[in-house]
């Protein structure tokens, strides 16, 4: 747990500084990028302009 808690923080304060407003979005999520689709389970994102990734593009992986 201690060493989970360490890289969610370390990961925060890397992309304070390219992000504005930062977000954590924790659970499975994929994105469409070009023709393939991406995962994963932890997102760093900007809250101005929102996560780019959904549950719903997962369903994506069974359709490849």
């Amino acid at each position: 747990m201690k060493k989970l808690l360490t890289i969610i923080m370390a990961s925060m304060f890397l992309t304070a500084c390219s992000i504005s407003e930062p977000r954590l979005s924790l659970g499975k999520k994929c994105a469409l990028k070009d023709d393939k689709v991406v995962y994963s389970y932890i997102w760093l994102y900007d809250k101005q302009v929102g996560l780019p990734a959904d549950k719903e593009a997962c369903k994506e992986i069974a359709n490849d």
